[in-house]
């Protein structure tokens, strides 16, 4: 074996050797510290890929969720407000069927009208005080045909979209408008001031109590159904959430055994560069 000056071979061996294992612990300590295995596309191109689609597809999801659990919060603000039109109009039939009984005087017959167009007037008052960010909900804007569309999915197909109608519920669309305010469905408007105004009220107040009857039956239907569809989007994300994990994330227990031998093989190449730097001094020997 020849003895040089100008190359010292076995050092440069082992510092190619040394920066090997420092880059290699280098990235261990990446990875331990962020908790991911892929922390660019030079880790892995395909897993990089494969987990910033899925990642994007969780996100879609995530918000879809929140649109559906709104959409129910909305829908409940609606049913609450449909309760209280349906108790005044529970009220109005009471009254109605006072009043077409023929043992009240005139002074009772006008007060029994009188309290019932109270009441109309208050569940108007319900219907345009419900309101879904800054919207009335049950004016008649967002009924049949022109309800609030739902996304509930992370694609633009029509599957992943619903629809939901929320009837016009003032008293003039159920057809029990007070007196002196024209219907827009129904025999027309309520006047319980005679007997026979009084059967023909209460005939209307039944058509209107079935219409409510039916539209907050159709409003608990949507309700169940946006409960469904949020708790299958929670399973959607819990699922990509798991294969984005088994992609990217850090295998903690391994990265740590490997960081552990890269650390020992820097603290022996670093040692190797060193003897091998002290070799090199033994040529002095040989001017002696």
């Amino acid at each position: 074996m020849s003895m040089a000056v100008q190359t010292n071979m076995g050092a440069i061996t082992a510092l190619k050797h040394l920066n090997t294992s420092q880059n290699q612990m280098n990235g261990q300590l990446e990875r331990l510290s962020s908790g991911y295995r892929i922390n660019s596309a030079a880790d892995d191109a395909a897993g990089y890929a494969i987990s910033s689609k899925m990642e994007g597809n969780k996100g879609k999801l995530v918000a879809a969720q929140e649109n559906t659990m709104t959409a129910q919060a909305m829908v409940k603000m609606a049913d609450a407000a449909l309760n209280e039109v349906t108790n005044i109009t529970k009220r109005l039939q009471v009254l109605a069927t006072k009043a077409a009984s023929g043992q009240n005087s005139s002074a009772e017959q006008l007060n029994l009208d009188k309290e019932a167009q109270k009441l109309l007037e208050v569940l108007d008052k319900v219907v345009d005080s419900t309101k879904f960010n800054g919207e009335v909900l049950l004016g008649g804007a967002f009924a049949a045909g022109s309800g609030k569309t739902i996304q509930i999915g992370s694609t633009s197909s029509t599957n992943d979209r619903m629809t939901i109608d929320f009837a016009d519920s003032n008293a003039a669309a159920l057809g029990i408008a007070h007196a002196g305010a024209a219907a827009t469905a129904g025999a027309g408007a309520i006047n319980l001031t005679t007997v026979s105004d009084a059967q023909t009220s209460l005939t209307q107040l039944d058509s209107a109590l079935s219409t409510l009857a039916d539209t907050r039956a159709s409003l608990g239907a949507s309700s169940n159904q946006l409960g469904y569809i949020a708790a299958n989007l929670g399973t959607s994300i819990e699922q990509s959430s798991n294969t984005i994990s088994a992609v990217k994330d850090t295998d903690m227990a391994m990265e740590m055994a490997e960081f552990t031998k890269s650390k020992i093989m820097v603290q022996a190449g670093t040692a190797m560069v060193s003897q091998a730097n002290q070799n090199s001094q033994n040529i002095m020997s040989l001017f002696r």
